[in-house]
């Protein structure tokens, strides 16, 4: 595969240029080719005043990268474009030379620049979302966040702004990557479309053995800044009771602020600055430390140092804040503290000193999570099979044809029955462009997203909500679309089978009491021969624990299903859906509810003819009076009653 590289390197080789390098090499190494398109920020050193002018303006729009990009994709003919950084230089104007020659572009997500002027949500000392959900980043502005200047700022704010717009992050991106679960809720909630974003971490090539020994010393590596927590590092040494030896590797805007506490001796003799320490010898001072300390006061997206430290096999320390609460298992794989708080730090920092045994334990666990997740082996192949995707979104409208729909208490339902529902299952399973999931809500969901802002979130989140129960059917009705029947999740999952088995779809069944999946899956295997069953798993009633969530995220993954049928009931599947499809391999996902115990006989099903006639939450209560009794009488009761208020506007819902 060809592969454009396309890279605004910045003025001090950071952490960003690190991981642009080494998916370059690795991906020459795995025989690849890879051209390259890059800018550099020290263009900009010692610039002229007209000559800053002419950089403002083409942040927005560069005709030189067009120009430029235009006629190297015409020479170089890329199967896919992946971009790094485009700020201040290239601009979004590449996106658009890649649309116009056809190439399908996939972006890192580095920092948080299209939702943050300032790239890093941190002002004042602290973590700041002001600008987080606006159409126009003003408070940026009004405080000057970037670089301190309120005309730099505009430029920084007016570029999301204007190409949010223009459609330029909707349309001509096929894939964005963030580099931590956190990260891509974060720019989830900034607009970017969800079903364009995956996860892919940092890594690590070359890591070479393991440290053996305990450490001489605590690590501070990264960049000397207000928002790395350099300060609050400071403060917790100050604090410290016991003698702690520290190396500071790094260089930034407090270097001249250490330079003077160190002279003036305000810390211990054991407290050592290194300055900026040549990307090569890193490894070293990794190895032959006790521990590294990440104090972030910002949002980290996912610092790098702590992927090199996993690989050393060096536990890590970090503020329980961002993607770093994400990557390191408190207690397991290092320890996490208040943020900002350097008592809380330096007690950490007191323990982590006097416990060298345990330290080299969590060590162990650091490298097997890079083993398992930092590796190049995993990030090789997570690459690969993101530019696959890419490529196949050429074939597939950016812009889907928009589906019917219409909101009831505030929540979006797709109106469309069962054979549209199927339809649209077998088009991403042909795509395998993303994992999608599916709920299938009936009134009870509904009002379980009126309690929980997250369960809302998460019926937002799904690629389809269709109405299962006949009161949303009316409603429907009601708002003009002439829906005839509810989808009820034991007939859809019947009527795919029926539909498809002569296609060989891969079925995944997970779910059910013990057993009952894999009696199911015989069920179905007997009735609709031809049918594919790729695996079948009962969880356990208790929530697995994380190496058990791992272990069967791997069994399903390994199995590679087209379709996963889910039977949790409701909210649970719809959360674990939610939960697991960005780990997850199959294109679909769809929750059921009690199919798998109707279906397998386990439980009666009403007669057709009621569950026609909207009675069979009727049926099930005179069945299972003390389980849901609360779910029809009481939850029933109050969901017609909000609906009536929605009705007459004296309600409104969001």
């Amino acid at each position: 595969m060809k592969i454009l590289v396309v890279h605004n390197s910045y003025q001090q080789h950071g952490g960003e240029d690190v991981a642009r390098d080494a998916e370059a090499r690795l991906l020459r190494r795995a025989g690849h080719a890879v051209i390259e398109y890059s800018r550099s920020n020290s263009d900009l050193i010692g610039a002229s005043f007209p000559h800053q002018l002419t950089v403002a303006s083409e942040t927005l729009w560069s005709r030189r990268s067009f120009r430029e990009l235009r006629a190297l994709l015409a020479r170089e003919k890329p199967h896919v474009a992946h971009f790094h950084n485009t700020f201040p230089l290239i601009s979004p104007s590449a996106y658009h030379a890649c649309a116009d020659a056809g190439v399908p572009v996939v972006q890192t997500l580095h920092n948080y620049r299209l939702l943050c002027p300032g790239a890093t949500f941190f002002r004042a000392g602290q973590a700041c979302e002001k600008c987080l959900r606006r159409p126009l980043a003003w408070p940026a502005v009004f405080h000057a966040c970037y670089r301190n200047s309120r005309g730099a700022s505009s430029v920084a704010a007016l570029l999301p702004a204007v190409h949010r717009a223009m459609g330029t992050w909707r349309r001509n991106v096929a894939v964005y990557l963030a580099l931590s679960e956190f990260a891509r809720q974060k720019f989830i909630e900034g607009g970017l479309p969800a079903e364009k974003i995956v996860v892919k971490p940092n890594f690590v090539t070359d890591a070479g053995p393991a440290k053996e020994a305990p450490g001489d010393y605590a690590l501070y590596l990264g960049r000397l800044s207000e928002e790395k927590g350099v300060r609050v590092l400071l403060a917790a040494w100050q604090r410290l009771r016991i003698p702690v030896p520290l190396k500071i590797a790094g260089d930034g805007p407090l270097a001249d602020e250490l330079s003077a506490q160190l002279a003036r001796q305000d810390f211990p003799a054991s407290v050592e600055w290194l300055g900026a320490v040549p990307h090569s010898q890193i490894a070293a001072l990794l190895r032959h430390a006790r521990f590294l300390v990440v104090p972030s006061l910002c949002f980290e997206n996912f610092p790098l140092a702590i992927a090199e430290a996993f690989a050393c096999g060096l536990p890590v320390i970090a503020s329980r804040l961002g993607a770093c609460a994400e990557i390191v298992a408190d207690s397991a794989t290092g320890l996490l503290f208040t943020p900002a708080d350097a008592r809380d730090l330096g007690e950490k920092v007191s323990w982590a000193w006097a416990h060298p045994r345990e330290m080299l334990a969590m060590g162990v666990a650091a490298r097997a999570e890079y083993e398992a997740k930092y590796n190049s082996t995993a990030a090789l192949r997570h690459l690969e099979s993101i530019y696959e995707r890419a490529l196949r979104s050429r074939s597939v409208s950016s812009l889907p044809a928009p589906r019917p729909a219409y909101r009831v208490l505030g929540v979006r339902l797709d109106a469309l029955q069962i054979p549209g529902v199927i339809a649209q299952m077998q088009a991403w399973i042909a795509q395998r462009a993303a994992c999608r999931y599916i709920a299938v809500t009936d009134m009870h969901s509904l009002m379980q997203a009126q309690r929980s802002a997250d369960f809302r979130h998460v019926l937002q989140d799904a690629a389809l909500v269709v109405p299962d129960g006949y009161p949303l059917v009316w409603l429907a009705r009601r708002k003009g679309f002439p829906l005839r029947r509810r989808v009820y999740g034991p007939e859809l999952l019947e009527r795919f089978c029926a539909a498809t088995a002569s296609q060989g779809y891969r079925h995944f069944f997970y779910g059910g009491a013990p057993g009952v999946a894999a009696q199911l899956a015989a069920i179905l295997s007997a009735r609709f021969p031809g049918i594919h069953i790729a695996g079948s798993f009962s969880p356990p009633f208790r929530p697995p624990t994380p190496p058990e969530d791992d272990s069967i995220v791997a069994v399903i993954n390994a199995a590679a299903p087209d379709i996963v049928w889910v039977g949790l009931g409701a909210p649970k599947q719809e959360r674990w859906m939610f939960d697991h499809c960005r780990r997850l391999q199959a294109p679909v996902l769809v929750g059921v509810g009690a199919a798998f115990d109707f279906h397998t006989g386990r439980v009666a099903q009403a007669p057709p003819w009621i569950r026609d006639h909207g009675f069979e939450w009727l049926f099930r209560l005179f069945q299972e009076p003390h389980r849901l009794w609360r779910r029809y009488l009481v939850y029933g009761t109050q969901f017609l009653c909000l609906v009536v208020l929605e009705a007459l506007g004296l309600r409104k819902f969001p």
